[in-house]
């Protein structure tokens, strides 16, 4: 459910500018902290809970430690997408188009599932990440003797 937000602060629109900023990645509350020093945790991670409930943020999962993660959506920014988040370096992509469709047809025929696209987040590598994870280590220069 979506709702407005009661009224607007510095602080909150600190952490939105925060997150204006780096609109593809997820990120947690710690992020947040380190980047902006003068707002402690505490208010940041009430401020998150206020943004998630109006809408704005969504909260994608909690790494192993289980400390929760979050990512911007903004104003009707990713409606009729769905969500492909890295592992490895965090970024996130929308999935749209025939790729999407293909998916959600998919699932709906094997289990009779609907997927809600919008709230909906597939975990996995990037590109980037499965290209650099892939480069074999240098290798050290031996000289024989």
């Amino acid at each position: 459910m979506i709702c407005k937000l009661e009224y607007k602060t510095k602080t909150r629109q600190v952490i939105m500018d925060f997150m204006v900023k780096n609109p593809d990645r997820i990120f947690k509350a710690s992020d947040i902290a380190q980047d902006l020093r003068s707002v402690s945790l505490s208010t940041i991670y009430r401020n998150l809970a206020r943004l998630e409930k109006a809408g704005i943020v969504q909260i994608v999962g909690a790494e192993e430690n289980k400390e929760l993660q979050y990512r911007y959506t903004g104003p009707s920014k990713c409606q009729e997408k769905m969500h492909l988040v890295c592992k490895e370096c965090g970024k996130f992509f929308h999935l749209e188009g025939p790729a999407l469709k293909m998916l959600q047809l998919s699932v709906q025929r094997v289990s009779g599932f609907e997927l809600d696209q919008q709230q909906s987040v597939l975990l996995g590598r990037c590109a980037g990440c499965s290209i650099a994870a892939k480069k074999p280590l240098p290798r050290s220069r031996m000289h024989h003797v």
